[in-house]
């Protein structure tokens, strides 16, 4: 056989290789919102594409899509799941709150017992919630650490020093907490947060603390207050159910082994330690942080006794049969 022949024969035998290879190996697509300094960007979505490579040999990989390259904004990341213009999202079920009624439950103070680990709960409770995810397929879901009140100018130490400022909300119910507070709330995506602080728009933020160097609110807000019973945000990654269904079983084996729990209690540890992070910087900043007194944190606790019992009346008159939910998340 001549040289060429071999030649031939050889790159036609990398070729078909390389060609098998192609069609074996697939690369998924997961937008978000934030910055590539984001702490879910750098400590849960690349070691995630990391591990999903690894485990897979290859054969499957994530291209992460940061800072809305696929569409601006968190208020329409499900959507853009659901969608698949992205195969994955992180998105937060808040923004699409009619999706998710029951699911949000937990951001009410008092519905998952102070000190309780929200994230363990959800998933011992996952298949409760299940229906409201049917239109992608949950990879991972968790809380936030409570809100924290965040304020530009005024500082907020007794309940009534929150009657009629505007509070930006992430949700519907954490809009209910500020205005049994007395607060007026104000909906809007935390990334037009910052110059809404800045200019005026709003007096403050009620949000979980690692928003402070997330979004750069530390340079903006210079009190913050906690003490009391507060909100629970939850953040979630859903991918599409198209996208899911293609992976095959061997490949959605991968991912569901990475996925669940697990990846839910890394996404908690993430944000955990980066609101621990913020509220410090925030502090050496020479910004004050007010620890509300027994008494006060007992008068804000009381303005929202009330709320679970009339959102739950709400929902189960809707059919959700949501007093169970709340019972179970109580256990």
């Amino acid at each position: 056989m001549s040289i060429q022949r071999k030649l031939a024969l050889g790159a036609a035998a990398i070729a078909m290789s390389l060609a098998a290879y192609s069609a074996k190996a697939e690369e998924l697509k997961l937008a978000h919102f934030a910055s590539t300094k984001y702490p879910l960007h750098v400590e849960l979505m690349t070691p995630l594409s990391e591990q999903i490579a690894e485990k897979s040999g290859g054969d499957l990989t994530i291209r992460i899509y940061p800072g809305g390259e696929l569409g601006a904004g968190p208020a329409k990341q499900y959507d853009r799941a659901v969608d698949g213009v992205a195969d994955i999202t992180l998105a937060l079920p808040g923004y699409t709150a009619s999706q998710f009624k029951k699911t949000l439950l937990v951001e009410l103070p008092g519905v998952v017992p102070a000190g309780k680990d929200v994230t363990a709960t959800f998933w011992d409770n996952i298949d409760e919630v299940s229906k409201e995810f049917r239109r992608t397929k949950l990879l991972a879901l968790w809380s936030n650490p409570p809100g924290v009140l965040m304020t530009a100018n005024k500082p907020i130490r007794s309940l009534e020093d929150v009657k009629g400022l505007k509070i930006r909300v992430p949700s519907k119910n954490v809009g209910r907490v500020a205005a049994a507070w007395g607060a007026t709330p104000v909906s809007m995506p935390i990334t037009e947060v910052y110059n809404s602080l800045a200019t005026g728009v709003i007096d403050g933020v009620l949000v979980d603390a690692s928003v402070l160097n997330s979004f750069k609110l530390k340079e903006v807000a210079n009190h913050v207050t906690t003490g009391m019973n507060s909100t629970n945000s939850p953040m979630m990654l859903v991918m599409n159910r198209d996208s899911w269904k293609d992976l095959g079983e061997e490949k959605q084996a991968v991912l569901e082994g990475l996925a669940g729990a697990t990846l839910s209690e890394a996404g908690r540890k993430t944000q955990a330690a980066g609101a621990e992070r913020a509220l410090k910087a925030f502090s050496d900043m020479g910004k004050e942080i007010i620890e509300l007194s027994p008494e006060e944190a007992a008068k804000f606790n009381a303005a929202t006794d009330a709320l679970i019992e009339e959102v739950v009346a709400e929902l189960e008159s809707d059919g959700v049969d949501a007093g169970a939910y709340v019972n179970a998340l109580r256990q």
